[in-house]
């Protein structure tokens, strides 16, 4: 059962050869933010070296963490016989009462690394701990009017007027005043930092830009129909004959960019100061989040579309009564669903403070086949392109050579491995320990 953590280590696995206090901060990142384990007994190659004492070491990690966190999060500590071994698994749970502090720091994984929180991720723990988040704040300005709100709310589910009542209902209002959520969708929206930028591009370039708007002091409501008559007035709908039938072609899927605009709006954290933006170039859409990834809730996660965990639940709840979002999970998987018969997919940039969706145009077949390569390849990182270079020059490659080469861990390496796949710029040959990477051939 062990050998499964044997393979390297991760967000969620951490090696110690032998006893050092520096696990203390790996022990607070985990019971901040998700599960982990930190295994005494292993070296940085995943080789097993022992723990010589195992019960003195097994009582000096307990002293440490009973001594160094506060609180003292749950842990189980487990001694395992490992190739004539002995290894310890400390079993660190995602604890209730965040942030968990080492020596008045806070800390989190990223990557096989552990780091010390910002301010905004430490506020964050803390509200999370009283079980509240920042919506739900008390707002600084309570003169709030919400017009456009009722108006929606008539049209939508055919209420007469926005009570006293139903402010509370929709969690807007507790106790006679309004929060965080209220502001946001109030008709002048007063928080600081609910800007949006909606820019278009000449070309695939920010060198010349053809239009920009910014969406400030309006309602996250009007943010999000501005977003779509932005994408009406630089986005082309065609039709073309196929067989004895016309069909519709979107250059961006509407449904598609209508869900990413939702979720940008829906997950974003208002705490940061940090400006949303909507970037039209000539052959894709991005949309790019402040904030990340709401606690709780992993890069895979998000990826695969499986779970629905939104920042700002109470704005969610006011935009899925308005039937503008889905209550289930489906908003990554619908923008994955539209791009389904399409050369080239959308591609999911997640990071610790930020989201970034790539949205590709949907062109004809002949000018995807022209065009694939270079519209792909500008959507990758610097160290994604670093690896496609050396697979374009030493290809067929084998992931650990690649791991050499470029200088990264074997985590981060699949990751960008796994999203030029997505791009359809890499294929591999062979199976299993052979498996090794060459450049798409585009017929």
């Amino acid at each position: 059962m062990i050998e499964k953590y044997l393979l390297g280590e991760s967000k969620y696995i951490e090696y110690k050869q032998s006893y050092t206090s520096s696990f203390l901060k790996t022990v607070s990142a985990y019971a901040n933010y998700h599960d982990g384990i930190i295994i005494f007994g292993v070296n940085d190659k995943g080789e097993t070296t022992g723990v010589d004492n195992p019960e003195a070491t097994r009582l000096q990690i307990e002293n440490a963490i009973n001594d160094g966190l506060d609180p003292v999060p749950y842990v189980e500590i487990e001694k395992v016989i490992l190739e004539s071994s002995t290894v310890l698994l400390v079993n660190v749970y995602k604890g209730d009462h965040t942030p968990y502090l080492h020596k008045q720091k806070t800390y989190r994984r990223t990557d096989t690394a552990t780091v010390a929180v910002d301010r905004f991720a430490y506020e964050e723990l803390i509200l999370q701990g009283r079980n509240s988040s920042f919506e739900e704040l008390v707002a600084a300005n309570q003169a709030l009017a919400f017009q456009d709100l009722e108006k929606k709310l008539k049209n939508e589910i055919g209420i007469h007027t926005l009570t006293e009542d139903l402010l509370i209902t929709l969690r807007l209002k507790k106790e006679g005043r309004y929060n965080h959520a209220a502001a946001l969708l109030s008709d002048e929206n007063p928080m600081e930092n609910a800007k949006i930028q909606l820019i278009a591009y000449h070309d695939n370039t920010v060198m010349s830009i053809k239009d920009r708007q910014i969406l400030d002091k309006i309602s996250l409501l009007e943010q999000y129909d501005e977003c779509m008559l932005f994408y009406r007035k630089h986005l082309n709908v065609g039709e073309m004959i196929e067989g004895p039938y016309r069909k519709t072609m979107e250059e961006i899927p509407l449904v598609a960019y209508r869900e990413a605009i939702a979720n940008m709006i829906v997950h974003r954290n208002y705490a940061r100061r940090e400006e949303a933006r909507v970037e039209i170039f000539a052959d894709r859409v991005e949309i790019f989040s402040p904030g990340g990834l709401p606690i709780g809730i992993s890069k895979e996660e998000y990826v695969q579309g499986r779970i629905s965990l939104p920042r700002n639940q109470i704005v969610a709840d006011v935009f899925y009564r308005l039937k503008i979002i889905e209550k289930l999970a489906t908003g990554i998987r619908r923008i994955r669903e539209y791009y389904r018969d399409a050369m080239v997919k959308p591609v999911f940039h997640v990071s610790e403070n930020s989201i970034l969706v790539v949205l590709p145009r949907i062109q004809s077949v002949h000018e995807v086949k022209d065009s694939m390569g270079k519209a792909s390849y500008s959507q990758m990182s610097e160290k994604e392109k670093k690896i496609y270079q050396l697979i374009e020059k030493k290809g067929p490659i084998a992931r650990s050579m690649i791991e050499k080469e470029i200088g990264l861990g074997k985590s981060q390496t699949i990751e960008l491995i796994n999203q030029i796949r997505s791009l359809g710029l890499i294929t591999t040959v062979g199976q299993g320990p052979s498996t090794q990477y060459i450049i798409t051939k585009v017929k």
